[in-house]
């Protein structure tokens, strides 16, 4: 019998960021591309491609959005089959940065990945010091390097592989 894969309705709901944000995740859908790779492109030098971002439309690796007052704060693309799940990306809107949204993607993703998955990886950039730091409070844990993985301003930087056991 198969793996069930991850249901994108699982990733459907409302959160509360610790700084007091209520939150609604909803699926991305075609109207919300635009503001994704705005989002994107604002939060990384080397931003996904929309035809990435279009990818996430499917079942496959579905994107899920955080609004707060109809405001999209943030989002998350995960992927989960075979008993592990996958971290793909995560933003959170400049402005709407150290108000709790990146924990609150975070543990709604958890949650959501939960029946399908024994463990969600991930992959950080070494020199991304503040996401590190969330991803070990929340109980990742290194287990590997991916050397020379992402593209930087001179060369590449390595990539740390952080686990969190489901």
């Amino acid at each position: 019998m198969a793996e069930p894969k991850l249901l994108p309705d699982n990733l459907k709901g409302s959160g509360v960021a610790s700084g007091g944000l209520s939150l609604e995740f909803r699926l991305l859908d075609e109207s919300l591309l635009d503001a994704i790779c705005q989002l994107e492109c604002e939060a990384h030098a080397f931003p996904w491609s929309r035809k990435l971002f279009s990818d996430c439309l499917g079942v496959r690796q579905p994107c899920v959005v955080a609004f707060n007052d109809e405001n999209i704060v943030g989002f998350a693309v995960v992927n989960a089959v075979a008993g592990n799940a996958e971290l793909l990306n995560l933003v959170v809107a400049k402005k709407n940065r150290r108000q709790g949204i990146a924990r609150a993607l975070l543990q709604h993703v958890i949650k959501a990945v939960t029946p399908y998955a024994d463990t969600l990886y991930l992959e950080v950039r070494e020199s991304n010091e503040s996401a590190i730091a969330l991803y070990e409070d929340t109980g990742f844990v290194e287990v590997g390097i991916r050397p020379n993985y992402y593209p930087a301003p001179k060369g590449r930087e390595d990539a740390i592989i952080l686990a969190y056991t489901l």
